[in-house]
């Protein structure tokens, strides 16, 4: 895929000018002393500096998913795997050479699979299992570390990968053009890799959705469109509906009229049509006529306008206009005229209002400790919400339990005389059966109760603190106004999500909370949205944990054939009897320790995002004292001091009126172009 030089010359050459912009804006920035400000200014320098264009590519498992990013590629780069893969993200990125490298999660995970690559665990242990550096591995040995064997227990699949990513170069045109294409752990496959996925989705520009024309729009494939890709603003992904080649001619435009009607809601682009193997087939053979056929030639020369005219547009758009919102509302209408004013009163005045200011201070950061205990008590008492749930749950689920056991019919029979050996094998087929099931009815629980009890219970608890964090900010805003001596100030108009998202750093839930920063339904209930999504993701591991099917077989034979008579009469009915029983013990036995450790996971997230409230306060109020300690230090060194500070001032406002007229300009030739 090659991309339109001309467009993408014209991005660089716009972002240099976004570059030059931003950093005029620091200069400003640091010399009106808005540390906080020039935190924010760092980040938007680098996401602007970030050549890259992160295409991820999203899929469920067996969909072709990784067959169609070589055919992107034109050569098969990554393996086309048959066989799960551990939940790791593939990054795939420009070299001269052919080479991939394995990076590890620091920490580590506690419980690591048994299927990691004996040259993996070895690199782990030489280095203590901790600060594990990167392993450089050669390209075709990217399958032996990151694919599950055949045979492997699929409870292992459940553990946390120890590696974050994978890093692969490939001497490519189009990818040396900054392009990276993201390959993500295949969805419907369980909780851990859909939440790889989903955490990635903050760093992607652009989304490719690969689906199937054979199974074409799963239930599962159109719920994380709507509840996954739209919450994070991906409003126009890309949807390829792969394999069409296997679509008889009669069936096709059956299945197009289907597609469009499923999916054109979540997307104003255009739905595609191809067969990604014969797009790679004909690349790698260099058959042009076959690739013709694959119909990909159309969907790459949309995706390359989209790369250097669309995204790029976006990728500039926000960061312009995240800038003049910090150079107009921070800067020009709230630091300037609060600095000039208290420079325009004497050291005394400024000293006098500062002082009677103090209490206030001290009882605005008391305010803050009384609202954040509330906060905190409230998650404290959601707690046992939680706990409740998940008990009625295991309740509920031992009561299927017999049911589902009872009319399970076991490939494997009990021989004339009952065995040891064959009773291992029917209690291990009866124990495996249950499991699976318990899988599946845990992933419904979380996804129809325990995901909405979290949003709801969030949304409980934050809602209440909603309009004292409104008032708090607003009492900041007066006592900057009465410090200052300064009453024609505009009111902030900053949505309070920003304002918290930007005080706290990116604390607030992290890149996923930034995401929703817009506050599109309100603070409370976008943060009670953004909980459930990020709590939800692992309910799974804590249930399984009341259960160890790796025990179960051992602890049944011995009672199992102790119970038997001396022929198959009855073994069966008594074999599935023991094994409902002492599953349903084992259940039942760790109900309330693993329910308990559950709600305090949660809780433990609820209070990380009180936490970073508190800091985003904090962080306003130590600014306003910041501003006016800095300006009582000028007006100590005497008038020739102040004169200086007022030409700085001046300065600055003057450079933020040229800025924010090029940005203006900027921001329209970004609308208007083609």
């Amino acid at each position: 895929m090659a991309l339109d030089q001309e467009k993408l010359n014209r991005f660089r050459i716009q972002k240099e000018r976004l570059g030059g912009m931003l950093s005029d804006a620091s200069e400003v920035i640091n010399d009106l002393n808005m540390s906080s400000a020039s935190e924010n200014l760092d980040k938007l320098s680098k996401k602007v500096n970030n050549d890259t264009f992160k295409i991820q590519v999203i899929g469920t498992f067996k969909n072709g998913k990784s067959t169609f990013i070589n055919s992107l590629l034109g050569e098969a780069v990554l393996p086309a795997y048959a066989l799960p893969c551990t939940a790791v993200i593939n990054e795939v990125k420009y070299g001269e050479n052919k080479e991939a490298i394995l990076y590890f999660r620091n920490p580590l995970p506690e419980n690591l699979p048994a299927s990691i690559s004996p040259k993996a665990f070895a690199h782990m242990q030489k280095h203590n299992m901790k600060d594990v550096p990167p392993l450089h591995i050669g390209y075709s040995e990217l399958e032996d570390y990151v694919v599950i064997p055949m045979g492997e227990d699929p409870k292992e699949m459940l553990l946390e990968s120890p590696y974050e990513k994978v890093e692969l170069f490939w001497p490519l045109e189009m990818l040396k053009e900054g392009v990276e294409i993201i390959d993500s752990p295949g969805l419907e496959e369980d909780d851990t890799r859909t939440r790889v996925t989903m955490d990635y989705l903050t760093k992607a520009d652009a989304i490719l959705f690969v689906l199937t024309a054979d199974k074409l729009c799963s239930k599962a494939e159109l719920d994380f469109i709507e509840n996954n890709l739209h919450e994070f603003g991906f409003t126009d992904p890309f949807f390829i509906v792969n394999r069409f080649d296997l679509i008889p001619d009669n069936q096709r435009e059956g299945i197009m009229r289907f597609a469009k009607m499923k999916l054109s809601e979540f997307s104003t682009n255009e739905i595609f049509y191809v067969s990604a193997q014969q797009a790679l087939d004909g690349e790698m053979q260099g058959n042009p006529a076959l690739y013709e056929k694959s119909q990909m030639g159309a969907f790459t020369k949309r995706l390359s306008e989209f790369l250097t005219k669309d995204k790029g547009k976006i990728k500039l758009s926000q960061p312009a206009r995240e800038l003049k919102r910090i150079l107009n509302n921070e800067a020009l209408y709230k630091v300037i005229p609060n600095q000039r004013a208290m420079l325009d009163s004497s050291l005394d005045e400024v000293r006098v209002r500062y002082d009677a200011a103090k209490p206030k201070l001290e009882m605005l950061k008391t305010k803050k400790e009384q609202l954040i205990s509330k906060l905190k008590l409230k998650i404290e008492q959601s707690k046992h919400e939680f706990i409740r749930a998940s008990n009625r749950n295991y309740l509920s689920v031992a009561e299927m339990i017999p049911g589902w056991i009872n009319t399970f019919q076991p490939k494997n029979k009990f021989s004339v005389i009952p065995t040891k050996s064959k009773a291992t094998i029917v209690v291990s087929e009866i124990t495996d059966y249950v499991v699976g099931k318990l899988e599946t009815q845990q992933k419904e629980w979380k996804k129809s109760v325990l995901q909405p009890l979290v949003e709801e219970r969030s949304q409980y608890i934050f809602e209440s603190a909603e309009q004292d964090l409104t008032n708090l900010y607003a009492e900041i805003d007066s006592l900057n106004v009465s410090i200052s001596g300064q009453h024609d100030i505009d009111p902030n108009t900053v949505p309070l999500w920003q304002r918290i998202a930007a005080g706290a750093g990116g604390l607030l839930l992290g890149d996923i909370g930034l995401a929703f920063s817009g506050g599109v339904n309100g603070f409370s209930k976008d943060l009670a949205k953004v909980a459930g999504l990020e709590i939800g993701a692992g309910a799974l591991l804590y249930f399984i944990g009341a259960l160890n099917p790796f025990t179960l077989v051992a602890v049944l034979l011995t009672a199992i054939i102790s119970s038997w008579n001396s022929s198959s009469s009855g073994a069966m009915k008594r074999t599935k009897e023991m094994v409902s029983e002492q599953i349903v013990n084992q259940l039942t036995a760790n109900a309330d320790e693993n329910s308990s450790q559950m709600a305090e996971a949660i809780c433990q997230k609820l209070d990380d995002i009180a936490n970073s409230i508190s800091t985003a306060i904090d962080v306003e109020i130590g600014q306003t004292e910041e501003q006016v300690q800095s300006i009582i230090a000028e007006m100590q060194r005497g008038q020739a001091s102040i004169d200086a500070r007022k030409q700085v001032i001046n300065s600055c406002e003057n450079k933020i009126t040229a800025l924010s007229t090029d940005l203006d300009a900027f921001t329209f030739e970004l609308i208007e172009q083609k």
